[in-house]
């Protein structure tokens, strides 16, 4: 056990149940979708972890320790499922969950079960005696089982993450607001937390005899808390499936198969970039052009695909890097804003517009600002 500190305490409740009030607004928001209930269930599975850990230190203060042991809070093998079907649900909006998917949370019934048992009562208060019992050891597996459960859900949701970035780019030239990249940090935390935590204990416990506890603890809840309102505000904030169900009804991104270079599609789609422009628009996307070419999106994301050797995205900001060269030779260089250059070409924000001109000429902007002023000099 460590020293109570009520600070601290304090700190990990204000977090944790702000958490899970937020948790609570994400159910009730509105539309009412399947991704809201993962979310709000991962968020409370988290923000509990960290009241329980206030909850056995009370009852320790007051001498009701033995109640912890049946109405122990923490619930590892959900953590890893809620994120899953959260992941699937924002990025495939007609997903349904069904029957069979309950497969998944059969380890949290167990888990709940295995809790209000003797076994586990038995084998938790072993940690804290030399040498541990059997018992105590079948505990330890079953918790190191629950984090690598953790860690597989995790990594099969940043495939999943990944793959949706992808076929968004086939779709959309503005990926701010879309992408859920946002996603990607607590995931990575959700991973990466227990993996951190039980290993830092077992360093404690076999390396520095459980003397340590004092300084890694509670700060440890104290951030954890702090990540899960952290996630539970951007999560209400962004939780946004208008534009996913656009993707969801077009169809994945088209296969690769042998094919010849349309050259009358090439020619049409850059008299059109050339003439109209479009791409001077920064919500362009691949509805709206293939309006504008009289063709249906899945054929033009097929043609984009084969004859230019890039998806939607790349294509688009391909023409607007080459606009923003233009407009650059064009402009008094000591009086130009990059930015607002860019900003003029199409872009929506300068991390896309560096990282789209970077890949398109293989130097930055200001490299190419600078590479003019000296031809001028």
């Amino acid at each position: 056990m460590i020293t109570s500190n009520s600070i601290l305490f304090t700190i990990i409740c204000v977090f944790a149940i702000q958490a899970i009030v937020l948790s609570i607004l994400i159910l009730k928001k509105q539309p009412r979708v399947l991704a809201n209930k993962f979310l709000a269930m991962l968020i409370i599975f988290y923000a509990i972890m960290a009241v329980n850990i206030v909850l056995v230190n009370v009852l320790k203060d007051i001498g009701k320790l033995h109640i912890f042991r049946y109405i122990q809070l923490e619930l590892l093998y959900g953590m890893g499922p809620a994120l899953y079907f959260y992941t699937i649900s924002i990025t495939k909006p007609n997903f349904k969950f069904s029957n069979k998917d309950f497969i998944h949370f059969i380890p949290l019934l167990l888990e709940f079960i295995f809790y209000r048992t003797s076994f586990y009562r038995d084998g938790a208060n072993g940690l804290y005696i030399d040498p541990m019992s059997n018992i105590t050891y079948v505990y330890l597996t079953q918790q190191w089982i629950g984090v690598l459960s953790n860690l597989i859900y995790s990594i099969i949701s940043l495939r999943i993450l990944y793959k949706h970035q992808h076929q968004l780019k086939q779709f959309y030239s503005k990926l701010e607001n879309r992408s859920y990249n946002w996603l990607k940090i607590p995931i990575l935390i959700f991973a990466i937390y227990p993996i951190f935590w039980n290993i830092l204990t077992e360093i404690d416990r076999f390396a520095f005899d459980r003397n340590l506890r004092e300084y890694y603890f509670l700060p440890n809840f104290v951030l954890l808390a702090i990540a899960c309102t952290w996630i539970s505000f951007k999560g209400y904030l962004t939780t946004n499936t208008s534009d996913l169900l656009s993707i969801e009804n077009s169809n994945s991104s088209p296969k690769e198969i042998t094919f010849e270079l349309d050259k009358n599609f090439i020619e049409k789609l850059e008299r059109l970039m050339q003439n109209e422009k479009p791409y001077l628009n920064p919500d362009l996307n691949l509805s709206k052009l293939s309006e504008l070419l009289e063709m249906k999106p899945k054929q033009v994301s097929m043609k984009i695909n084969q004859n230019f050797e890039k998806n939607f995205y790349d294509l688009v900001n391909s023409f607007r890097v080459k606009e923003f060269q233009e407009r650059v030779k064009a402009t008094d260089l000591q009086k130009i804003s990059l930015l607002g250059l860019a900003y003029d070409c199409g872009f929506n924000s300068k991390s896309t517009f560096n990282s789209a001109f970077k890949k398109e000429t293989q130097q930055t902007p200001s490299q190419l600002i600078k590479r003019l002023k000296n031809k001028y000099e």
